[in-house]
């Protein structure tokens, strides 16, 4: 199936909002204040400001923002963004309702902090101009995200 580059950006966002909504439903079901509560409401505020960025792409998207020539290439990311661990529409929500620990939890946010890498390094492959700067900034910052978690793991 070919995905428009306007459409791999709504599943980023997707994918964002499946990571903000465990992030905050995981700080819930830890009851007493500590890190690794605080670690899950930081991530989760840290989601909500790639919606933003990925909402202001959208935004300003233009036919040259990603380039896929090749339905290959669309059906390649459109694969990573579907096998991504948060890729489906309230697959947050859902793994979050199933985590019976703080460390399953975490194991789940270090899965889904490099899937994203994977799935936004394809994309920043065909990636142009402001685009190619915006989903840098973000695979640097998922990336931190990851080293963040594996320290509590």
């Amino acid at each position: 199936m070919y995905y428009s580059g306007q459409e791999i950006v709504e599943i980023a966002v997707r994918i964002e909002e499946n990571g903000n909504e465990f992030y905050t439903l995981a700080a819930g079901m830890i009851a007493e204040t500590n890190d690794t509560k605080g670690l899950f409401l930081d991530l989760a505020e840290k989601e909500v400001m790639h919606i933003a960025i990925f909402q202001k792409l959208a935004e300003k998207f233009d036919a040259d923002s990603f380039d896929f020539k090749t339905e290959d290439a669309s059906d390649y990311v459109s694969h990573l963004a579907s096998t991504h661990i948060f890729g489906k529409p309230d697959s947050g929500k859902e793994l979050a309702e199933k985590v019976t620990s703080p460390r399953e939890a975490l194991e789940i946010a270090f899965k889904f902090e490099n899937d994203s890498v994977s799935f936004y390094t394809e994309l920043l492959k065909y990636s142009r101009s402001d685009s190619k700067r915006l989903v840098q900034q973000i695979i640097d910052e998922e990336k931190e995200h990851a080293a963040e978690i594996q320290r509590f793991l």
